[in-house]
C-alpha cells in the first residue's frame, strides 16, 4: 500500500437506534453551502445566464425613454387680494394644513382634468405611445370609455409628480420616447395647472358675486315695496301742504338729514375699509387705494433698487462695496416706505374717526327732527319715515351694486401663489434603459434566483452525495471513498503513449478495473483504502468471506468488487472473486472470460473445477468464478446446502473470498448469503442511492444477522468532500483519473 490515500475523516457514530431512523444535519454550514454550489453549479449558471439575458433584452431591445423635468414653487402663504377681503378670507394655519394643501395641489396636477387638457392641447392621440391605443380603432374626435381609460393610464404611468422634501417645491417629470414630446408635455402640464388655478380663483370670486346679485335682487324688491307703501300712505292720508316732492318743510329737513346720514354711513364704511386695509401694512394694497401718494414712487424706487441689488450680488458677491451701498439704499427706501405707510395709516384713521363723529352727529340731528316731525304731524312723520326708509333702501342698493361691479373687475385681476422655478428643457440622454445598471441587476437577480433554486433542489434531493451523508443516514462508518472517474479519459501513468506491452496488458480486462490498469491512480488508492479498512475491521482475524451489496442495480457494485479483489491479490494473498449475482452478473465481461460455466453450473453440479479461472497471468493468485448461465431459480440455489458447503470450502482454500451479489432491494438472493459472511458492506453510489433505500438495506441486513462493517461511497465528486480541501497541499503524484462514473454500460 502506497501511503494514506483518500480515507474520509471518520468519527465514531452510534448505530441508529431504530430501523429507518436517520441522523440529519440541522445546521447549514459553510461547507454545506459550498457543496450545494458545486453540485448545483449548472443550475446557478443557467439562472445567472437567464438573468443576464433578460436584463440584456430589456437593456438593448427596449425603447429608450427621455425624461423632462420642471419645477414650481407653491407658496401657500402668499397674499391674493381679490378686492372684497371683507367677504372672502382664505387662511392657512399650521404646518399640517400647509402640507395637506400641498398634497392637494399635487393631486390636482395628477388629475384627469389636467391630463385631458394636456392631451387635447398637444394632440397626443397621434404620438407614441398613445397612438398604439388607436391601432384597432382610430381616433375620430371622441373617446370610448375604454380608450379614455387607456389614454389616462398611459399618461399617468409616464408622469411623476413629487414634493421636494423640506420645501414648497414640486417637481414634474414626464417620460416619452421622443425628448421633444416629453418636454412639451411637461411644460403643458405646468401651464394647464396654472391656468386651472387662476380659473378656480376667478370662479370662486364669481360665486361670491352671484351671491351678492341674489341679495341685490331681494333688496331691489324691498326698495320697490317701500316706495309703493309711501305713495299708498300719502294717498290714503291725503297729506297736503307738501312741496313738489310731496313733503313738508319738516319732512324735507328730515329727508335731507336722513340722506346726509346715509352718505355719512357710506363714507364711514369706505373710510373704515381703507383704515382696515391700511392696518395690513401691505404696500401693494395701499398703493391701490392711494395711487397718487408718495408711496407709489417709493415702491417703484424700491423695485428698481431690488433688481439692481440682485444683479450686483449675483455678479460681484455680497461683500462688494456697491452691493453694500445698494443694501443701504434698500434699507433707506424701506424705512421711507414704512414711514409713508405709518402716515397713510394715521391719516386713514383720522378720516375714519371724523366720519364716525359726523355719523353720530347726523344721527342725533335726525332724531331731533323726527321728534319735531312727530309733534308737527304724526301722519307726516309716518310718511316721512316711510319715504326715508325707501330712500335708505335705495341708497344701500346702489352701494351694494357698486361693490358688486368692483368684485367682478377685481376677479380678473386676481394674483396666484404659483411661481415657475424651472421650465422643462429638452433632455440630452435617455433615463431608461440604463444598460450597466440593468445588466448588474440581471446578474445579481440571476445569481440570487440560482442560489434559491439550488437550495430548493437540494432540499428536494434525497440522494446521498458524500461519505458524511452516508454515515449520517446509516449510522455506519464510511470505509472508503471511490472518486468519480471516466474510463474513456484515463491518462497513462508513465507516458501518454503506452507501449505494446501495456496495451496487451490493458486489453485483458475492461477499462474500469483501475486497480489493474492504473495502479498508481487515486482511484486505485481508494480501493486499497477499502482493503485496509476491511483488514483492520478485525485485528485478530482477517475477514475471509466478504460480501459486497447495494440497494439497486447500476451502482458500481461489480466494478468495486473486481477492483477490491485485484487490490487484495496484489498483497500476494489467495483471492477468490465470486460473481454470485446469478441474474445479471458481469464479472465475465470485466475480466473478458467465458461465461459458459460458472457458479450456477457449479451449484447444479454440472461442472467442476473448470469454473475456477485465473484471468490475469501477472496475478496468478487471483481466481474468478463467473455467474455462469442464468439459472431458473437463483434464490433457491444460493440458499441451498451446496452453497454453504462451497463457502466452507472456500474459507479453507483462500485467504479472501469476495462475493459480488445482487442488490438487496431488487431481489432477496443476498439475504441468504449475508449470515455466513465475515464482513458485509454496502456500496452507495453518489447522487443515485437514496437515503431511504440505504436505511432499508441496512435494516434488512441487520434482520438477516449480517456482520455490517460500514458503507463505501462510489462515484464521489471529491470537491464535495470537505476533508478533500485540506489535502490539496499534499502531492502524491496521482494520475490517471478524469471525470466519469466508474460504471460500465453492462452494469447499467
Amino acid at each position: 500500500m502506497q501511503g494514506q490515500a483518500i480515507t474520509p475523516q471518520r468519527q465514531e457514530l452510534p448505530l441508529a437506534p431504530a430501523a429507518g431512523s436517520t441522523l440529519e444535519h440541522s445546521v447549514l454550514t459553510p461547507g454545506d453551502v459550498r457543496k450545494v454550489i458545486i453540485k448545483r453549479k449548472w443550475v446557478i449558471l443557467a439562472c445567472l445566464l437567464l438573468g443576464v439575458l433578460v436584463a440584456g433584452y430589456f437593456a438593448f431591445l427596449s425603447v429608450p425613454l427621455y425624461e423632462a423635468k420642471a419645477e414650481i414653487d407653491i407658496d401657500l402663504g402668499r397674499s391674493t387680494n381679490i378686492g372684497i377681503s371683507d367677504l372672502v378670507e382664505q387662511n392657512l394655519s399650521g404646518e399640517d394644513a400647509s402640507s395637506e394643501r400641498l398634497q392637494t395641489e399635487v393631486a390636482i396636477m395628477r388629475s384627469n382634468t389636467v391630463a385631458l387638457d394636456v392631451i387635447n392641447a398637444l394632440d397626443l392621440y397621434h404620438k407614441a405611445p398613445f397612438s398604439d391605443i388607436f391601432k384597432d380603432s382610430p381616433y375620430n374626435g371622441h373617446l370610448t370609455p375604454g380608450q379614455r381609460a387607456a389614454v389616462l393610464s398611459t399618461f399617468s404611468g409616464n408622469l411623476k409628480i413629487m414634493l421636494v422634501p423640506g420645501t414648497n417645491l414640486v417637481e414634474i417629470r414626464f417620460r416619452n420616447p421622443d425628448p421633444k414630446v416629453a418636454t412639451a408635455i411637461t411644460n403643458a402640464i405646468l401651464d394647464a395647472y396654472i391656468e386651472r388655478d387662476l380659473r378656480a380663483r376667478y370662479e370662486g370670486t364669481n360665486r361670491v358675486s352671484n351671491w351678492l346679485s341674489q341679495q341685490l335682487s331681494a333688496l331691489k324688491k324691498q326698495v320697490e315695496d317701500s316706495q309703493q307703501q309711501v305713495s299708498r300712505f300719502q294717498r290714503e292720508k291725503n297729506l297736503l301742504g307738501m312741496n313738489a316732492d310731496g313733503a313738508t318743510l319738516v319732512t324735507s329737513n328730515l329727508q335731507t338729514v336722513n340722506q346726509q346720514l346715509a352718505e355719512a354711513q357710506a363714507d364711514r364704511i369706505v373710510k373704515e375699509a381703507r383704515y382696515r386695509l391700511a392696518q395690513t401694512r401691505n404696500p401693494e394694497l395701499l398703493v391701490s387705494v392711494a395711487p397718487g401718494t408718495t408711496l407709489t414712487s417709493l415702491r417703484q424706487q424700491q423695485s428698481e433698487l431690488m433688481v439692481q441689488y440682485a444683479q450686483l450680488k449675483s455678479k460681484y458677491g455680497p461683500d462688494w462695496p456697491k452691493v453694500k451701498e445698494a443694501e443701504k439704499q434698500l434699507a433707506s427706501v424701506q424705512s421711507s416706505v414704512d414711514t409713508e405707510i405709518n402716515n397713510l395709516t394715521n391719516r386713514f384713521q383720522e378720516e375714519y374717526n371724523a366720519s364716525v363723529k359726523t355719523e353720530d352727529l347726523l344721527r342725533d340731528r335726525l332724531e331731533q327732527i323726527k321728534q319735531e316731525a312727530y309733534k308737527a304731524n304724526e301722519s307726516t312723520a309716518e310718511f316721512e319715515i316711510l319715504k326715508h326708509g325707501a330712500d335708505s333702501a335705495s341708497d344701500l342698493y346702489d352701494a351694494m351694486q357698486t361693490k358688486l361691479k368692483e368684485a367682478g373687475i377685481t376677479a380678473g385681476l386676481n394674483s396666484n401663489n404659483i411661481d415657475v422655478v424651472d421650465r422643462a428643457a429638452e433632455p440630452a440622454r435617455p433615463v431608461s434603459p440604463q444598460k450597466r445598471r440593468d445588466l448588474m441587476f440581471g446578474f445579481l437577480g440571476g445569481l440570487l434566483l440560482g442560489i434559491i433554486a439550488a437550495l430548493f433542489l437540494e432540499s428536494m434531493d434525497d440522494t446521498i452525495r458524500t461519505s458524511d451523508d452516508a454515515e449520517a443516514v446509516s449510522g455506519l462508518p464510511s470505509l472508503a471513498v471511490i472518486p468519480h472517474f471516466d474510463v474513456l479519459k484515463k491518462i497513462g501513468v508513465g507516458s501518454s503513449d503506452p507501449t505494446a506491452l501495456e496495451k496487451e496488458r490493458n486489453a485483458r480486462v475492461s477499462a474500469d478495473l483501475i486497480s489493474y490498469t492504473e495502479p498508481q491512480s487515486i482511484i486505485a488508492e481508494g480501493f486499497r483504502t477499502l482493503r485496509s479498512s476491511l483488514m483492520l475491521s478485525a485485528v485478530d482475524r482477517e475477514p475471509r468471506l466478504i460480501l459486497l451489496t447495494s440497494s439497486f442495480a447500476a451502482e458500481g457494485k461489480s466494478t468495486c468488487a473486481a477492483n477490491l479483489a485485484i487490490s487484495f491479490a496484489r498483497r500476494s494473498a489467495r483471492v477468490l472473486l465470486v460473481d454470485s449475482d446469478l441474474r445479471k452478473g458481469t464479472q465475465h465481461l470485466k475480466f473478458k472470460t467465458s461465461n459458459r460455466v460458472g457458479l450456477s453450473t457449479l451449484l447444479s453440479r454440472e461442472s467442476g473445477n473448470e469454473v475456477y479461472e485465473q484471468p490475469l497471468p501477472d496475478l496468478p493468485n487471483l481466481t474468478v468464478v463467473t455467474r455462469g448461465p442464468i439459472a431458473p431459480n437463483p434464490g433457491e440455489m444460493l440458499a441451498s446446502r451446496s452453497m454453504e458447503d462451497l463457502l466452507l470450502q472456500w474459507r479453507l482454500e483462500y485467504d479472501h473470498v469476495i462475493l459480488d451479489t445482487s442488490p438487496v432491494l431488487a431481489v432477496s438472493d443476498t439475504l441468504s448469503l449475508a449470515p455466513h459472511m465475515d464482513a458485509v458492506f454496502i456500496l452507495v453510489r453518489s447522487g443515485v442511492t437514496r437515503k431511504k433505500a440505504l436505511s432499508r438495506v441496512r435494516d434488512q441486513l441487520r434482520r438477516a444477522n449480517a456482520r455490517l462493517l460500514g458503507t463505501v461511497v462510489n462515484d464521489v465528486d471529491l470537491r464535495l468532500e470537505n476533508y478533500y480541501t485540506y489535502s490539496k497541499r499534499y502531492d502524491y503524484n496521482y494520475k490517471g483519473y478524469g471525470a466519469g462514473y466508474g460504471v460500465t454500460d453492462e452494469e447499467k
